[in-house]
């Protein structure tokens, strides 16, 4: 099986298309699996932060 050769996940699912909504999803499953793991809640400034770094990782 290969790996990354198919169409992008975004382009795949329509509820992923929307720019925004993609790296608001991406942000709760950090806060969440960051609880699961036992890490203190998102503070308004990490979550902040986290958000800005999803969105330059989205350019690269």
């Amino acid at each position: 099986m290969t790996f990354g050769t198919g169409i992008p996940l975004r382009q795949f699912s329509p509820h992923l298309r929307d720019e925004d909504a993609r790296h608001r999803i991406i942000l709760d499953r950090v806060e969440r699996n960051s609880a699961i793991e036992g890490l203190p809640r998102f503070t308004s400034e990490s979550r902040s932060a986290c958000l800005q770094e999803i969105r330059k990782a989205a350019r690269r």
